[in-house]
């Protein structure tokens, strides 16, 4: 079952509204942020820190790299919001 969302974050003192999805699965849940048309997965590592999946480079090229700032900050914005 997935759920969209709209995902605000400020990121170098500029708000920017990212669309995301929320997968849920008989295990647990994944996230998927579109960033510059493209998707990165979080999800929790055996730690229970939130990581992001991005796609491999050599598949996809974004039209704009995804700097780790900007994952950082999202990564702040969903353990904030308590997700997962």
């Amino acid at each position: 079952m997935e759920h969209q969302f709209e995902l605000p974050v400020i990121y170098k003192g500029k708000e920017l509204l990212f669309n995301g999805r929320l997968a849920t699965f008989s295990y647990g849940y994944k996230l998927s942020v579109n960033i510059h048309d493209t998707d990165v997965v979080f999800e929790r590592d055996d730690q229970g820190n939130l990581r992001a999946i991005l796609p491999n480079i050599h598949d996809a090229s974004p039209a704009f790299p995804i700097e780790k700032e900007l994952i950082e900050a999202i990564i702040e914005v969903f353990n904030e919001l308590q997700v997962l």
